[in-house]
């Protein structure tokens, strides 16, 4: 948990159970959503990308519309705080369209990545938002590292470097034929890259909004279906006409769909009720609950020199998050706001970055 951001009292029966149901939905969550991609891009008539994308902002706003609704006990005072909210204050809202722009992008990037690279992969790859994050906290905000911390990006560069050197696509012919490792790398690092700027951007900016955190949701996923539809015009209009916007959609793509939109907010509930070592230890569970997975479905057998960078890689995730630079009483407690995998209760209900 992060010291400087303390969760609310809970009965401690109440706080355990959240732990417990955070923790495994978290692997849960992790470990099944790259193999329900590569799964459902592996056939022969794939679902439209950028209408998946728009129908998980469209998930997002229905659910943070019915937790606040539920709040408020009345649907029309609802719809009157948004109005004021989002509608009222212009110079606010307006914060929080770039950000919503950028995980739009990321959103694109994520199933560009996956159809191009092997699950495990992918989950390792990704771990570089981990150096992109402290990189640009840095640059930006001065924000120290501790020698662990360090000594963890090292590894951390070193594994994934082993790991893309090794990556061949799977033995099956059709795999061989569209999978691109080059571009599904690249997509990553751009992954990496704009979860990064959008967390750095969020602790700038928006850390001091005395908006609820939902209602910042609700912002951010109507600016994203604005933009999502236009997306979806620009690119993807004749397809559309001519197959539907639904083509390829099975209960397989609709499970994709809601754990994609809904999985940030079991990843802001590890962190609230339970901590970045649990969480550490969730992610590292989930590469290696994906590489399973990818045996068992995708016939993926990783040689040693692949399981030794997956090895480097989560032993990085878990050394950075372990060893944080010693805690000062001074302004340097805003570094503990800042860190990937420490934020701030307004990114962790945001929850729309791919941890």
């Amino acid at each position: 948990m992060c010291p400087a951001s303390p969760p609310s009292p809970l009965p401690t029966a109440n706080a355990l159970f959240y732990k417990r149901v955070g923790i495994i939905g978290v692997i849960i969550s992790q470990t099944t959503m790259p193999l329900m991609v590569r799964a459902s891009r592996d056939r022969d008539v794939a679902f439209i990308i950028t209408v998946n994308v728009f129908c998980m902002d469209l998930i997002k706003l229905l659910f943070c519309s019915l937790l606040l609704t539920v709040k408020e006990w009345n649907f029309w005072k609802f719809l009157e705080t948004v109005k004021t909210t989002v509608f009222g204050d212009p110079i606010e809202t307006a914060k929080v369209c770039f950000p919503s722009v950028i995980y739009l992008i990321q959103n694109n990037l994520y199933y560009v990545a996956l159809s191009n690279l092997e699950s495990t992969t992918f989950l390792v790859i990704y771990q570089l938002k981990i150096l992109t994050t402290a990189l640009l906290l840095r640059f930006f905000l001065k924000k120290m590292l501790s020698p662990a911390q360090w000594l963890a990006l090292l590894l951390l560069v070193v594994g994934v470097s082993i790991v893309q050197s090794q990556y061949d696509p799977p033995p099956s012919s059709h795999l061989k034929s569209v999978q691109n490792p080059l571009l599904g790398f690249v997509a990553v690092v751009a992954m990496c890259f704009t979860s990064s700027f959008a967390g750095v951007y969020l602790e700038l900016v928006l850390k001091q909004s005395k908006v609820d955190v939902w209602m910042q949701n609700i912002r951010m996923a109507l600016f994203g279906l604005f933009i999502g539809l236009a997306l979806v015009l620009a690119k993807d209009r004749e397809r559309i006409q001519k197959e539907g916007a639904f083509v390829g959609y099975d209960p397989l793509v609709w499970l994709m769909t809601v754990n994609n939109s809904l999985g940030g907010l079991l990843i802001a509930m590890v962190i609230k009720y339970a901590d970045n070592i649990m969480k550490a230890y969730a992610q590292a569970t989930a590469i290696l609950g994906a590489a399973f997975g990818s045996w068992l479905l995708f016939n993926f057998v990783p040689n040693r020199l692949f399981a030794f960078g997956t090895a480097l890689v989560t032993l990085s995730v878990y050394l950075f998050n372990r060893f944080p630079p010693m805690r000062k009483e001074s302004n340097d407690s805003n570094f503990y706001l800042a860190l990937p995998n420490c934020k701030t209760e307004r990114q962790k209900s945001l929850g729309q970055s791919r941890e």
